[in-house]
């Protein structure tokens, strides 16, 4: 069939032929299930406490009926199964996975024993000619996400009570703590709350608008690994405190779809209240004896670690999880407290999502709460990824660096016939053209100038204009969706041409080099002697051995004991159609060593017109020192903002190259991308092709890889 697929060069969308199953193909490859099959502490804990429930139901004298909302696989099912249930019902609601299940189940030898309902749980009719012949009272489940009720948790529960279980039931997992740590962290606030801007030289400031600074941001979670953020990135004011809690079994009674919890502590150190980290755990059964935690390392009730180091060691064994992280979350503003101080910390949850509040003092919160939106625009533009971009002090600095520079030179050009000159920049969501204006003002004194951006974001467009407005900078700077002719500049030649380069519809660094067919296209609106920043780009490559992100497009192979090479085949026939191999991962969050040095694929110079051809480069990666097998190769582009190695804004690395074996300190402001590999030995050979029409990246790879990681 054909599909409709943005060309990230052109900056439109194409038509593309693709098998007429690609979105299903594409949703099971980019599924999470592999994830949590290899996450053997889940694995294990489930597999014990579905154990420990038919047991239970048995020593009754009941016959153990289980059922299994959202089997996925089929593994929970089957563990029911293979512990003595009587009966075992599993539903599943996406039909590739439902059909997956049934191979599987059969594979293992227990479809006489397990009954698959390839529909929701909330559909499910119980009765003599229903789905069900009579209620379960077991049921296992697995309905979280990182913030744990965001994939309907509490609905789902309270159906089931309501409609599919029986009074005394026993419910795996039992019971949910989520747990609250209130830090100050700048680096976690860079990714929420614009900072001013700064220039050295002419100072000069850029500041957000104040209504941005006062607003609530974007209401979804935020995330991370929060134990790759290291302690020595925060201060706590207060420790891990239990905030929520969650009773699954339905001994409480119904789970409430709105509710908040209010705690008064004292600050434990002296500091701001920015953020709040939040994770939570779950007991597995109804005595709290199995319980499986989601903490980051210096909370986790497993590690051990030296507290003096305020440091994780990369290699520790704490279970790693990617389909269950950590969570941050943006207090409205942020507040000054003194060691020994009280304050009130607010706990809140919808059917979906949580949200904190905090204020200093005694319960002076009011009992009526919503949910923090963004109003001003700008959190509702930009993921916080860029928005910690435009926060990054040393990125700053060498833009505003290069750019006085720029404009000292441009000082000594002549403008058109009046003199006037215009600076263009090419960028969406940047900050770039206010700061040049800024600067202009102070060196080109006398001189007539305009500046204009090209930002075909609208939403972007309306936000950048209230920076505009607020820094008074409307006589100097104009926003438009799209420069077409030289009318758009003012009847003026552009002298200067500015990038970052950022668009917001880029998943993958060398996306952005949209900003180099922009001038392309653009040549009849610049001077011939424009100067541009940055002039060029160089995509670069290495390979790593990657501890844990492996496991997301890993085989399985097998799960406690059950056989999962249908579901291995299934994944790897759906990534060969519908997923990209070279996809995008913020790898500061993912710890990997270097297994090879950085290898220069492909290097572009603005000042030169687009390629129309493929451009092929051959290599190898090989080193055999490192004594290390390769998993992937991670993939970025360095921006060359004026031809100095000290001004060259990475994408990938951050200071100098890692050295073999090392672990690889990530730019943590932007993606890479990543190619994921069976184990491999060295040495790899290699063939990148870059197509700059389309700008398609792809890396065929030969040697000792795997037939699985196959083209």
């Amino acid at each position: 069939m054909f599909k409709m697929k943005y060309n990230p060069i052109l900056g439109k969308m194409e038509w593309e032929l693709v098998d007429e199953d690609y979105d299903y193909h594409q949703e099971v490859a980019r599924s999470g299930y592999a994830d949590m099959l290899h996450d053997y502490e889940r694995n294990q804990k489930y597999h014990v406490a579905v154990k420990a429930a038919v047991k239970k139901m048995h020593e009754m004298g009941k016959a153990a009926n289980v059922l299994d909302i959202g089997t996925g696989t089929g593994l929970l099912a089957m563990m029911a199964a293979s512990c003595g249930a009587d009966s075992v019902v599993a539903c599943e609601a996406f039909p590739p996975m439902a059909k997956c299940a049934q191979r599987i189940i059969s594979g293992c030898n227990l479809a006489d024993k397990i009954q698959i309902i390839p529909k929701r749980s909330t559909e499910i009719i119980v009765g003599k000619d229903g789905d069900m012949k009579h209620r379960a009272n077991i049921l296992v489940t697995e309905v979280f996400d990182t913030e744990l009720i965001g994939e309907g948790a509490i609905s789902t529960f309270n159906h089931a009570h309501k409609e599919l279980l029986e009074p005394d039931c026993i419910v795996v997992p039992s019971r949910a703590t989520l747990y609250a740590q209130v830090v100050e962290c700048p680096l976690a606030l860079a990714w929420h709350q614009p900072t001013p801007w700064i220039a050295e030289g002419p100072e000069v400031v850029v500041s957000p608008p104040p209504e941005t600074m006062s607003c609530s941001g974007a209401p979804a979670v935020h995330d991370i690994q929060l134990s790759q953020l290291g302690e020595k990135s925060f201060r706590s004011i207060i420790s891990p405190a239990p905030v929520l809690r969650f009773d699954w079994s339905g001994k409480s009674g119904k789970i409430p779809t709105d509710a908040s919890k209010v705690i008064e502590v004292r600050a434990e150190a002296s500091g701001k209240a920015q953020v709040v980290f939040m994770w939570w755990d779950l007991e597995m059964d109804p005595e709290g004896e199995i319980v499986l935690s989601c903490a980051p390392y210096w909370a986790h009730p497993s590690y051990e670690f030296h507290k003096e180091t305020k440091q994780m060691p990369q290699d520790c064994d704490l279970p790693w999880r990617d389909h269950w992280m950590q969570a941050v979350y943006f207090l409205h503003s942020e507040v000054p407290l003194q060691k020994g101080d009280l304050f009130t910390l607010r706990s809140n949850h919808d059917e979906y999502s949580l949200w904190f509040e905090l204020v200093k003092g005694s319960n002076s919160l009011s009992e009526t709460t919503s949910h923090p939106i963004c109003t001003c625009g700008f959190h509702a533009s930009y993921s916080r990824t860029r928005i910690g971009s435009l926060n990054d002090k040393e990125r700053r600095k060498k833009y505003a660096s290069v750019m006085s520079r720029r404009l000292k030179e441009l000082g000594a050009m002549s403008g058109d016939a009046s003199g006037a000159k215009t600076i263009l920049c090419l960028s969406e969501g940047s900050l770039l053209g206010l700061m040049a204006a800024k600067l202009a003002e102070k060196m080109l004194s006398g001189s007539e100038f305009k500046v204009v951006c090209e930002d075909k974001n609208l939403r972007s467009k309306r936000f950048w204009d209230t920076y505009v407005q607020s820094n008074h900078l409307g006589s100097s700077v104009e926003i438009l969706t799209e420069v077409g002719n030289v009318n758009d500049l003012g009847g003026v030649k552009a002298s200067m041409v500015l990038g970052e380069p950022h668009y917001c519809s880029s998943l993958l660094p060398w996306h952005n080099l949209h900003f180099w067919y922009r001038i392309s296209q653009l040549s009849s609106v610049l001077h011939p002697d424009a100067m541009l920043m940055p002039v060029g780009a160089s995509i670069w490559a290495m390979a790593v051995q990657f501890k844990d992100l492996w496991k997301i497009r890993a085989p399985v192979k097998c799960v406690e004991g059950f056989k999962m090479e249908d579901f291995d085949q299934l994944i790897e026939a759906s990534r060969s159609i519908g997923d990209d191999l070279l996809e995008p991962q913020p790898l500061w969050e993912y710890p990997c060593r270097a297994v090879s040095f950085p290898c220069k694929l492909f290097e572009f110079d603005f000042r030169k017109a687009l390629p129309e051809d493929t451009l092929i480069e051959k290599g190898v990666f090989n080193a055999e020192s490192s004594g290390l097998e390769c998993n992937g190769i991670a993939v970025w582009v360095d921006w060359d903002l004026d031809g100095t190695p000290e001004n060259t804004i990475s994408t990938g690395p951050s200071g100098k190259h890692p050295q073999l074996g090392d672990f690889v300190s990530w730019d943590m402001f932007t993606r890479q991308g990543v190619r994921l590999l069976s184990p491999s030995s060295f040495p790899i050979n290699f063939e990148a092709r870059f197509i700059p029409k389309k700008c398609d990246l792809s890396l065929s790879l030969q040697a000792a890889i795997l037939p699985s990681c196959g083209e």
